[in-house]
């Protein structure tokens, strides 16, 4: 059995985590974290979770010792500053957070307004998106996980197919989410009241996201630029992202059969049929990626001529869901463990 720590485990994607991990066959959840609840019962934080007769202790090496893994659901900066230490005591690290993302200490530190304090293990870490061609056997060895954003992954899993192939252009991204994507203690004026209906674009001039997505399409092809525009949903859960494109291709048939055998090895990336289009309850609390491909026919062919949709569970997929599927392939664990 896998010893298993979460650093900052009562926040979404922390309780999320636990969540999933209480129901994998493989894994003994040892120590979870908290600063805010530290010393409190789980059941009397959470009592959507149950069975876990513990209680959250202080994010320290000592608490975390007799971990194999630790994963941090915490805000940027934290995993960062304890990685070297854990590392020195063979513990290997998924970071959901963004600490270990971006290659460039300088573009992380312009991006993400502080120091880096972990510049040298940058070079260590592996992005943890499974479905990159050749990902897998990297994740497998690697110490350090930087588990995706959550737009990211759903804006890059649509792209991955045809990637290499698109001619010099700017992608239009127009992404949605719903409020769970915010954060426990996102300032609230970014959050609406409880029961509202209610939708609102964000962030338009810059989000952290936009380096990360440009990071990895570059790496595939440096011709590529995006126009990322996100928007905050009063839905709980899920991220739809549309995006816009000029591409050669000569069907749509043809190039849904490039997508299912791109992805023919991806458990969890299904291709919408014909016509049809995704919606986020069919991917709710699973770690699905469900994508749609479209043709425009009211633009010129030097115009957008495709569209394509991609949705997720921004807490399974966008998070939680997909560091457990990273820590399946470290482990040399079935990837789909815990997750169907």
């Amino acid at each position: 059995m896998l010893s298993v720590g979460i650093v900052g485990a009562s926040g979404y994607t922390g309780e999320e985590l636990t969540k999933l991990l209480q129901k994998h066959p493989e894994v003994e959840i040892t120590t979870l974290t908290s600063r805010t609840h530290e010393g409190k019962k789980i059941s009397e934080v959470f009592t959507s979770i149950k069975g876990l007769d513990r209680t959250f202790l202080e994010p320290n090496i000592k608490n975390l010792e007799n971990c194999d893994v630790v994963f941090f659901a915490t805000p940027n900066g934290i995993a960062m500053k304890m990685a070297e230490e854990l590392l020195e005591n063979d513990i290997r690290i998924i970071d959901i957070s963004a600490d270990f993302r971006l290659t460039d200490s300088k573009v992380w530190e312009e991006w993400y307004k502080m120091k880096h304090c972990a510049k040298s293990l940058l070079d260590e870490s592996v992005y943890g998106l499974p479905e990159i061609p050749n990902q897998k056997s990297k994740i497998a060895k690697a110490k350090i996980v930087a588990n995706p954003g959550c737009y990211p992954t759903a804006v890059i899993l649509a792209l991955l197919p045809i990637c290499e192939t698109l001619k010099k252009q700017k992608i239009i991204v127009d992404a949605k989410s719903g409020i769970s994507g915010a954060g426990r203690n996102l300032n609230t004026e970014k959050l609406f009241p409880p029961n509202e209906d209610n939708f609102q674009p964000y962030a338009v001039q810059m989000h952290r996201h936009y380096p990360e997505i440009l990071q990895t399409l570059n790496e595939h092809n440096d011709n590529l630029d995006v126009l990322f525009v996100p928007h905050l949903s009063s839905m709980i859960r899920g991220i739809l992202s549309t995006l816009y494109m000029n591409y050669e291709f000569n069907s749509i048939d043809e190039l849904q059969q490039t997508y299912i055998d791109f992805y023919n090895d991806s458990p969890f990336v299904k291709i919408a049929e014909k016509d049809s289009f995704p919606k986020v309850s069919l991917v709710n609390k699973t770690n699905n990626c469900i994508i749609a491909l479209h043709q425009s026919v009211n633009s010129s062919k030097e115009d957008v001529n495709l569209v394509i949709f991609s949705a997720i569970d921004n807490l399974i997929k966008g998070a939680s869901g997909q560091a457990i599927q990273n820590m399946n392939i470290m482990f040399q664990i079935d990837e789909s463990a815990g997750l169907l």
